[in-house]
């Protein structure tokens, strides 16, 4: 994630939503004194009491994940028609 660079008044000044946005977005902060960047803000990563994963990064997981094999897929594929066609049809309870 490309980092938001900020400086050091604007940055004591909204330190709550800064905090925010690093805590809740994983968003990555440079704060600059003058023309130089003095300090870099980074999420930390999981903890015992933080051991979740960010929904934000879900799909970019997804899409550079390992893939199945060609003839995994229509395995799988199959599986899931066989289970289908297994399950039980349960009658609507708000059918009228």
């Amino acid at each position: 994630m490309t980092a938001i660079t900020v400086n050091a008044t604007e940055f004591s000044r909204g330190l709550s939503e800064f905090l925010n946005q690093v805590q809740y977005k994983s968003q990555v902060l440079d704060i600059e004194r003058g023309k130089r960047v003095i300090a870099r803000l980074v999420p930390v990563g999981p903890t015992a009491s933080n051991n979740g994963f960010p929904l934000s990064q879900l799909d970019a997981l997804l899409a550079n994940g390992p893939r199945l094999p060609a003839e995994d897929v229509v395995a799988m594929a199959e599986d899931v028609v066989a289970v289908r066609a297994k399950m039980l049809r349960r009658a609507d309870p708000w059918a009228s």
